[in-house]
């Protein structure tokens, strides 16, 4: 019962504080700025556009938070951005109560409210509240299919019906795939941990399963794809600028950091740009003004893709060790610089490296207690780690992933919690 209330008592707080950003809003970041455009203009019926003056296609967007934003304009019967907001804000508090039955399957009660009280609090997801951003509403989705899988394994059977439920996670993941179009090869890798976790005399029950998470999935994605067939006149599952994070992630200037991806082509190619280029020009501005040289009448996006494989093999080939400490820099960037300046002071600094920490020994106690449930968070985590250190390593990738790490560290601060409980004992005697 006083876990109960304590849970209660968690959902209310992290309810209260994300409403309360949503309703008196932040100011938005370019991407944010974006999604709100978009919405509108959808609204207005102009269709999944940024207007004229854009300074890179809608295309370029995931399409996940506009849609949403636009269904609720749709029946509040016009554009309600505070309202918006609250809804999104709605649904990010999901992600408190999907974090503590994660961590309560995981290793009990008491990790599953170490983990909930965490993400109540944490401070970037709570300012992204503000703004329409996609990060809180795909750490909610995340966090869903996670426990839709864990759910569906546990309840697992051979008649239709305990089989449809391996859908429900393809759905989320699917959905997961509009606002953060990476999680779609997630998804696959995902269905492949599903094939593989009850070893080969399973595999006949374990194909149908993977085959149902795929094919929820597709339910939610394909029906995109095939607009994007339609209006883009080529195959783009998700979203477009994927040269444009591609080139961005293997910029060795840059020394792993994208903020200054922009500054240091502008210094190498002066002859490009004007003064004070960096100030007057978006990043895409800059580098599609280096892809029309380069490359004359090829689209940007495909030019920049094609300077970014060059790049990479110029990196692998040329300069192999500092590739590998790039990469590396990038990495330890996306989980320990934390997102928003917020995570930068010490106190929040100091609790987000709790997360990391505890969650590694939830991690360990957990690959030795629970393969299962360890290969897939860590297939999770390592595919986004993996994708951030090829592409741009944005701290935001890591945010979406803040509810499994939470749970974790909730399974490691409990199992630490009791060791040294069992510690404290022996010594009394």
């Amino acid at each position: 019962m006083k876990r109960t209330v304590a849970l209660v008592a968690i959902l209310l707080l992290g309810l209260g504080l994300r409403v309360n950003e949503a309703w008196d809003g932040r100011s938005p970041v370019f991407d944010a700025a974006a999604y709100a455009t978009i919405a509108a203009n959808l609204d207005r019926g102009e269709g999944f556009t940024l207007g004229k003056g854009a300074t890179q296609p809608a295309s370029n967007y995931s399409p996940g938070v506009p849609l949403l934003v636009a269904g609720v304009y749709k029946l509040s019967g016009g554009v309600h951005e505070r309202l918006a907001r609250i809804v999104l804000a709605l649904l990010g508090t999901l992600s408190i109560l999907f974090t503590s039955l994660i961590g309560r399957r995981l290793s009990g009660p008491l990790a599953g409210l170490i983990g909930a009280a965490a993400i109540a609090i944490y401070p970037a997801l709570l300012e992204y509240q503000g703004m329409l951003m996609g990060e809180p509403l795909a750490a909610t989705l995340l966090a869903g299919a996670v426990l839709a899988s864990l759910w569906a394994a546990d309840l697992a059977g051979t008649s239709g019906r305990e089989r449809l439920r391996w859908l429900l996670p393809g759905v989320l993941f699917g959905a997961l795939a509009l606002v953060r179009p990476e999680y779609l090869g997630v998804a696959l890798l995902v269905s492949l941990v599903i094939l593989v976790r009850s070893g080969r005399r399973e595999w006949s029950r374990t194909l149908v399963q993977a085959l149902l998470v795929l094919a929820g999935v597709a339910v939610i994605v394909v029906p995109w794809t095939v607009r994007n067939a339609i209006a883009l006149d080529r195959f783009v599952p998700v979203s477009t600028g994927g040269g444009q994070v591609l080139f961005a992630g293997t910029y060795l200037p840059s020394d792993g950091d994208p903020e200054k991806v922009g500054a240091e082509v502008v210094e190498r190619h002066p002859e490009l740009f004007g003064p004070h280029a960096v100030e007057r020009l978006r990043l895409e501005q800059i580098l599609a003004r280096l892809a029309a040289r380069r490359y004359p009448g090829m689209e940007s996006d495909k030019a920049l893709s094609k300077m970014g494989k060059e790049q990479l093999w110029d990196d692998l080939s040329e300069e192999p060790l500092e590739y590998v400490g790039f990469v590396a820099t990038k990495v330890w960037r996306i989980w320990t610089h934390g997102q928003r300046a917020v995570m930068q002071e010490p106190g929040w600094k100091l609790f987000h490296w709790a997360l990391l920490v505890f969650g590694l020994i939830g991690l360990v106690v957990l690959a030795l207690k629970r393969r299962w449930e360890a290969l897939l968070i860590a297939v999770i985590f390592l595919s986004i780690t993996a994708i951030s250190a090829l592409l741009v390593a944005s701290p935001r990738r890591v945010l979406v992933m803040m509810p499994l790490l939470a749970a974790l560290a909730g399974a490691g601060a409990a199992a630490a919690w009791q060791q040294l409980r069992v510690s404290l004992g022996r010594t009394s005697l």
